[in-house]
């Protein structure tokens, strides 16, 4: 390979990593970053669940000073903040029963799932794991985010199991 060829790579990849809302580098694999709820990423079509939290679901709401909250949308938005413009890398932990990657991602310098957490726009998962149990904490104590004396916020598993447990609102009517 020539050195023109070499530094040509090199300025292409550079690109490539500039050109979209955010670069990604997982296990070698390189692509833009989706954010498809508050804790899962989609990156070079693999999807990242972000380990050890959950986010409030992206059609959850919850109540902000008694009035409607999007919580979900908030806190799939604060996602996508978090890594516009930023490389993300995900370290592989474990695979979800979805075949998710269940994964803790940086954007930069950036843990992004304690930092859901502290923003209060995600709960630390404490039935598997403790990582972030003092960033939520820290999220109560400041009162930020779902933690916030004015919210009221029932936790996405929760909100998750009473769905899974609803018969449908219109069940189809069968003509006999």
């Amino acid at each position: 390979m020539t050195w023109y060829a070499i530094r040509q790579g090199a300025f292409l990849a550079l690109l490539f990593l500039l050109a979209g809302p955010a670069g990604a580098q997982t296990g070698g694999q390189a692509g833009v970053v989706t954010v498809l709820d508050g804790d899962t990423l989609k990156i070079a079509g693999v999807n990242y669940r972000l380990h050890g939290i959950d986010a409030p679901e992206k059609a959850q709401h919850c109540q902000r000073d008694g009035v409607d909250w999007l919580c979900g949308q908030e806190a799939a938005g604060y996602l996508r903040d978090l890594v516009r413009g930023r490389v993300v890398t995900c370290t592989e932990r474990d695979r979800d029963r979805y075949g998710r990657v269940v994964a803790v991602c940086h954007a930069g310098e950036t843990d992004l799932n304690r930092a859901m957490v502290r923003a209060g726009l995600a709960w630390a998962y404490l039935a598997y794991s403790r990582d972030y149990e003092s960033a939520e904490w820290e999220a109560q104590i400041l009162g930020t985010g779902l933690w916030a004396p004015s919210v009221q916020a029932e936790p996405a598993w929760d909100w998750r199991r009473e769905r899974r447990a609803k018969p449908p609102q219109n069940p189809p009517r069968i003509r006999g």
